[in-house]
């Protein structure tokens, strides 16, 4: 009934992740797993020429299954290159969409596949994405399941974060695994740009966006807005706190406002000192 329940919060979970995690490119998996038996022939015969298959079913291998292949095997990258392995990992690691890595360790968490978890820390890293799906991360994984969140935490090696409303509700972001898969953001001018005020929200100036902050359970919880930033500082973003004031804006010395978007376009868009938004 207890592992009913947490698989059960655990597709609503992999639901939440945003569409447009999803879209890669279609790469087509070697027939000859679908008659496996004959390949086990072949295999034992030494006449087999390695399999060639897709990362997402590479992970959904079972135990027997990777023991007949071993590594008479070359993985598809997401441009749907061949890539042969030593000891069940390739050499080096291959960028994959965030939502194939991020369902390959949901799943192997789930069934306590250990092996399976370090393949995908140690082998794989998440491709890079743009600011505005990279925001779309900052949703939170399944609130109502710390059991699951704990379990994807301590698989990923990260610390789950707590609320700044009390000590019970503790939550975690798709973008904390996004960052442990070496996920990286990037705009349209080098450098991705975030900023905060009081709000409960994070904006990306390059794209002029706005993404509130996920809702938490309990009264006042909140979001900690330095989760959020240290977080897309991690991914190699340019993130900053722009107050606690009543207004999310930068300050002139003449006294007149300009939102975020605004000044930062003003600035000419820069990319290398994040102190010239204050000049």
């Amino acid at each position: 009934m207890y592992f009913k329940a947490l698989f059960t919060a655990g597709v609503i979970s992999l639901f939440s992740l945003p569409a447009s995690a999803f879209a890669q490119v279609a790469c087509q998996d070697d027939e000859r797993l679908y008659s496996f038996a004959d390949y086990i022939d072949e295999r034992q015969a030494g006449t087999s020429e390695p399999l060639q298959l897709t990362v997402a079913t590479f992970l959904n291998l079972t135990p027997r299954a990777r023991e007949v292949i071993g590594d008479n095997l070359r993985l598809l990258d997401s441009e749907c290159r061949p890539m042969q392995v030593s000891q069940g990992e390739p050499p080096f690691r291959i960028e994959m969409p965030f939502s194939t890595l991020y369902m390959g360790f949901y799943d192997a968490v789930l069934r306590g596949d250990e092996r399976t978890q370090q393949i995908l820390l140690n082998s794989f890293r998440a491709e890079p994405v743009d600011p505005l799906e990279f925001v779309s991360y900052f949703t939170v994984i399944d609130s109502g399941n710390e059991e699951l969140m704990e379990r994807l935490a301590r698989g990923a090696g990260i610390n789950i974060h707590t609320a700044s409303c009390n000590d019970e509700t503790k939550y975690l972001h798709f973008a904390d695994l996004y960052v442990r898969f070496g996920g990286r953001v990037y705009g349209e001018h080098g450098k991705a740009w975030f900023v905060s005020g009081n709000r409960p929200e994070v904006t990306s100036v390059g794209d002029n966006f706005t993404q509130s902050f996920s809702s938490l359970a309990g009264r006042n919880c909140r979001v900690s807005k330095n989760t959020v930033l240290s977080a897309a500082e991690a991914a190699g973003a340019i993130a900053f706190s722009i107050g606690s004031g009543s207004t999310d804006s930068w300050q002139y010395n003449s006294n007149s406002y300009l939102e975020p978007y605004q000044k930062w376009l003003e600035q000419g868009a820069p990319d290398a000192v994040p102190a010239s938004l204050f000049d």
